[in-house]
């Protein structure tokens, strides 16, 4: 191994990669730095305009070499986490997080309320004075002791969980009108609406709900843990009826449990069927949690889709933003599957889907199927949705706003932790044509951060939120239309992280670490021999209008198929960055790629930076002819205009070490 290789060997190893000295050492290649080499905040506050962006973007942008570091410091505090961890974790890095159990347990009282005998009759007695329900206490003679003792740590935090989700929504007023508006609403409407949508915005407290989400997510992690040892074959039923939701304790029996406002399920045993459950299916039913332990499962939005996949659904256009399985309007809700191959399909908002809401979908294992619409498998605006799949090969089907897809104030995180996984964007049935090419779904999926642009409209625009794909394992594939794998846009950040397996990508415009508007696209694949293609425009590494595009592929023997403006290349005051650190790898490109940058000819942009870095630091790899600029071990600065400074130009840099 020759020692640039040992070199890159060691960086492939580090446990937080920074690269920040390879980086010094190509950008010294246009007299730059990693102090130099970053967006003038004079230039940038005339474009931007309003809106309040996270604290990563914030961080990240203002220092965009450090952005390998900081991803990797979240990522490791989420490797194992469970849904209320993920959530500290994510709304740290959007900006509004708690940190609940730094100084004891929070859900301590739920515990020992539900230790006590008796508990669950104790906890339902306490519902009844409440006013939650009239009739007298069912008996629960015949069910499980975990799980009447699970069924009551859940009810009692939700008692105590109550308050926080009371706080969050005093200042709306009548909160089932504003409900009933954002179901219904179109979040592209202008006028009295879109008014109304901000007034919804400004007076929502995302941060009260979220403590609401923690604490409770927490209590069904805990309930999940007591059922554990629950045969399958063992029988009961229960069932009480309250102003929040339907309580139901089912086992030894394959049930179907129809549409309805529910607040808990727990069933441990048979392959059951859920129609839109769990969810907010209004105001007052704040909280839903389903868990589930045994069987292939089907979650449903609509009976027909048991046997019709979404994209053959007649109905699919008619879910809206109303909540399906897995999805919180308003409100938390939790679904929580240990076992089985399991069917999760809606057409509306769900399967990990927070909308003025948080939502999280756990499932422990079995090869699952996910097939959505729009808003859903990690998807978050004014809340966050949480997917994570722990084992398994799955297969994640949407259409937009899906798979990871943060919205202003929002939190999309997907996790898949096992297995040969398939995550498809809807390219054959054109529902969201992109302004790019009508030709082409805008997808915004597999890691995508997306603000509000309203500098065309009323002004009143909204940075954008955090998504964020981590696929752990196995060999993936990831397709999908314009928007997407790992793209932010006007203040958002899109994240994609694949860490092992031979994967590939195949998308159009704005992919593989893209972004556009004052925005951040990271893709990250750390192991095995992988293949990117993209065939329209700006991808693998692209920045354009003051955005950063940032592709990191860390070991293999890779195979890149890019577009204009790719591989390392900035555009309107962008700046794209490009590092393949191992392997003999294989480019083929055109137009303005392997680090260049586009020309700024008029206005305050001709003394903002556009760069380009095109980095390759280990391997003997194969250029596109036409790119007389590019070979092993040459080391170019492709100057457009330089300026009187350095860092007022327009360059690309070509680095093959």
């Amino acid at each position: 191994m020759t020692a640039a290789a040992v070199f890159a060997a060691l960086a492939l190893s580090q446990a937080t990669p920074s690269f920040e000295a390879d980086f010094e050492n190509a950008l010294s290649t246009a007299s730059l730095t990693t102090a130099t080499a970053r967006f003038d905040s004079n230039l940038v506050r005339f474009f931007a305009g309003p809106g309040k962006p996270s604290p990563f973007f914030e961080s990240s942008f203002e220092n965009p070499w450090r952005l390998p570091f900081f991803a990797e410091s979240f990522r490791a505090d989420l490797a194992a986490a469970g849904p209320s961890d993920s959530l500290n974790v994510g709304l740290r890095m959007l900006g509004y997080g708690t940190r609940r159990t730094l100084v004891g347990d929070p859900i301590q009282g739920a515990k020992e309320a539900a230790a006590k005998p008796g508990s669950l009759g104790t906890v339902l007695e306490t519902m009844r004075g409440a006013g939650l329900f009239k009739n007298p206490v069912p008996s629960v003679v015949g069910i499980p002791g975990e799980v009447q003792q699970a069924a009551a740590l859940v009810l009692n935090q939700m008692l105590s969980s109550v308050a926080w989700r009371r706080a969050a929504v005093r200042e709306l007023g009548a909160v089932d009108a504003g409900y009933a508006f954002v179901a219904m609403a179109d979040p592209e409407a202008s006028g009295e609406a879109a008014q109304r949508q901000r007034d919804i915005e400004a007076k929502f407290d995302a941060q009260g709900m979220g403590v609401a989400a923690h604490d409770l997510w927490m209590a069904v992690a805990e309930a999940e843990k007591m059922i554990s040892k629950v045969a399958p074959s063992q029988a009961y039923k229960f069932e009480v009826e309250t102003t929040w939701g339907t309580i139901r304790l089912s086992g030894g029996t394959a049930d179907v449990y129809p549409e309805k406002a529910s607040l808990l399920i727990i069933d441990t045993g048979g392959g059951d069927q859920y129609l839109n459950q769990p969810r907010n299916a209004s105001a007052s039913n704040w909280a839903s949690v389903v868990i589930d332990l045994e069987g292939n499962d089907e979650y449903l939005s609509d009976p027909t889709l048991k046997n019709v996949d979404v994209a053959s659904f007649a109905g699919r256009k008619s879910g809206g933003a109303a909540p399906g399985p897995g999805g919180a309007l308003f409100g938390v809700v939790a679904l929580h599957d240990t076992a089985g191959n399991d069917l999760y399909r809606t057409h509306r908002a769900g399967l990990g889907s927070g909308r003025f809401g948080f939502a999280t979908l756990y499932d422990s294992d079995g090869d699952d199927r996910y097939d959505a619409y729009k808003d859903s498998q990690g998807f978050g605006s004014f809340g966050a949705g949480i997917l994570i799949d722990e084992l398994g090969s799955d297969q994640y089907q949407a259409f937009s706003q899906s798979q990871a897809c943060g919205l202003a104030m929002g939190l999309g995180l997907l996790q898949d932790r096992g297995g040969d996984d398939v995550y498809l964007a809807n390219a054959s049935v054109i529902d969201f044509p992109s302004p790019q090419d009508e030709k082409q779904n805008v997808s915004l999926c597999q890691g995508a951060g997306y603000g509000r642009r309203a500098d065309i409209t009323d002004g009143k625009s909204l940075a954008g939120g955090i998504g964020w794909l981590i696929d752990s394992g196995g060999n993936d594939r990831y397709s999908c239309g314009v928007f997407g794998q790992g793209v932010g846009y006007w203040q958002g950040v899109g994240m994609l992280t694949d860490l092992a397996g031979k994967d590939e990508y195949s998308g159009q415009w704005y992919v593989q670490g893209a972004a556009a508007h004052f925005a951040i696209g990271f893709l990250r694949d750390d192991e095995g021999d992988d293949t990117f293609k993209a065939a329209l425009n700006m991808a693998q590494g692209a920045g354009h209008d003051f955005s950063i595009g940032f592709l990191l592929e860390r070991a293999g023997t890779d195979r890149y198929q890019a577009p204009n403006l790719s591989l390392g290349a900035g555009n309107a005051s962008g700046m794209g960055i490009f590092i393949d650190v191992l392997g003999n790898d294989n480019y083929a490109s055109t137009g303005l790629t392997l680090g260049k940058a586009a020309e700024s000819t008029t206005g305050l942009r001709t003394r903002a930076l556009c760069l380009g870095v095109f980095m390759d630091l280990n391997g003997i790899d194969i250029y596109p002819s036409a790119a007389t600029w590019a070979g092993d071990a040459r080391r170019v600065p492709n100057w457009t205009a330089k300026g009187d400074r350095v860092a007022e130009s327009q360059v690309g840099i070509f680095f093959d070490r």
